[in-house]
């Protein structure tokens, strides 16, 4: 049985608004980062703090939808249990009606992993990590205005940066002009294997239009094509066997259900990884573990949410070191996109986009709150 000390015994519920440099893509434009953020205390006196970034068009989920399912589905399966953590990790990622809480599920888990509370049982630490992570972060390009996107390119190539992606779906006359920029700019770096580039359509397109499309980028020398068109995941598999470039799935692939649907045996479906859309750490590595294990026929990224603060960007280095490589990681943008940050130190990824692992015990790092009163506001206690 296991030991007390471990049960969560008080949880409060912030939202937070970060101000942050423009982003925008053919869904969505950011001018303000906004997040769930949540504080838990043990019976032992420990906290861990979590975060999550819900989007509505990713998963359904709200900022007001995730602090619901926070106080009343997850927080009661969890409050005053011995070693609450193996009890979370038993919940369902959809609930009554099918809605997906999986937003909801990774701020909660995330606050097991900052307190220690998580991998190592009940009293005990999470092991200190040390050492250079072997995956490197991408550059993220795309702008309607594509001078922007080509002052951006140059300046991430001079930070040593060689994996990029394109945000598609502004308008075919904006998307060509872009293509346009950074074919000329790379494209010959591309052809020596020195450069890669990836589009993400955010799905901007129709089915019947994405064959063609895909047969057009393979010319400018792009390897894969993320979610081209929303649709679930039976719907995506079969799209991605007609197009002669491998396809992304990213709000196609929610579950393991999802998994399932998307193991393409022959390469043509790559997974996109992110912990606020697969519902936190824990998932995460049982959703990078079932591609491993189908023996390198299934390639997967681990990307992020734009907008992601310290506490997500540690939580993305600590998944990091326990799944094996992936093809490309987006993420620990930190200071390049925010304002201000939450947490000390602030992660973010140094020359070549290299990352290291964080010190400390849990994720690594504090959060500042004073910070959190600036850009933060109190939903709710419970206890």
């Amino acid at each position: 049985m296991a030991k007390m000390g471990t049960e969560p015994v008080r949880l409060e519920i912030y939202q937070t608004a970060i101000p942050m440099r423009t982003f925008e893509h053919a869904a969505a434009r950011r001018d303000v980062a906004e997040a769930v953020v949540v504080r838990m205390e043990f019976s032992d006196g420990r906290c861990g703090w979590g975060e999550t970034l819900p989007r509505q068009y990713v998963t359904g989920e709200t900022i007001s939808s995730v602090a619901a399912d926070i106080a009343g589905v997850i927080w009661p399966a969890i409050a005053g249990k011995a070693y609450a953590f193996a009890r979370f990790c038993e919940l369902p990622q959809r609930v009554e009606g099918g809605r997906c809480i999986n937003a909801a599920l990774c701020a909660i888990d995330l606050a097991f992993h900052h307190a220690g509370a998580a991998d190592c049982g009940p009293g005990k630490r999470t092991p200190k990590l040390a050492g250079r992570i072997a995956a490197r972060v991408s550059g993220v390009l795309g702008s309607a205005d594509p001078g922007k996107t080509a002052r951006r390119l140059r300046l991430m190539r001079l930070y040593g940066l060689r994996n990029f992606k394109l945000k598609l779906g502004f308008s075919d006359q904006i998307d060509e002009a872009n293509l346009k920029l950074v074919h000329k700019a790379i494209g010959a770096g591309i052809s020596a294997g020195k450069y890669s580039l990836r589009v993400d359509v955010n799905g901007a397109w129709q089915a019947g239009e994405t064959p063609e499309r895909a047969g057009h980028l393979q010319k400018l020398g792009v390897c894969a094509i993320e979610q081209p068109v929303y649709c679930p995941a039976d719907e995506f598999a079969d799209l991605a066997r007609k197009c002669p470039l491998p396809l992304i799935a990213d709000e196609s692939l929610l579950t393991e259900q999802d998994a399932a649907e998307l193991s393409d045996p022959a390469g043509r479906i790559i997974w996109s990884i992110r912990l606020s859309k697969n519902g936190g750490i824990a998932r995460s590595v049982r959703m990078a573990n079932i591609a491993a294990a189908k023996g390198g026929r299934v390639k997967y990224i681990v990307g992020c949410m734009v907008g992601e603060s310290g506490l997500l960007s540690a939580a993305q280095r600590y998944l990091l070191r326990r799944i094996a490589p992936p093809m490309f990681v987006e993420g620990n943008y930190g200071r390049c996109l925010l304002a201000g940050d939450l947490t000390f130190p602030s992660p973010m990824f140094g020359y070549g986009g290299r990352l290291r692992c964080l010190g400390g015990s849990g994720l690594g790092v504090k959060i500042l709150t004073g910070r959190l009163a600036k850009y933060g506001k109190k939903l709710a206690t419970l206890r």
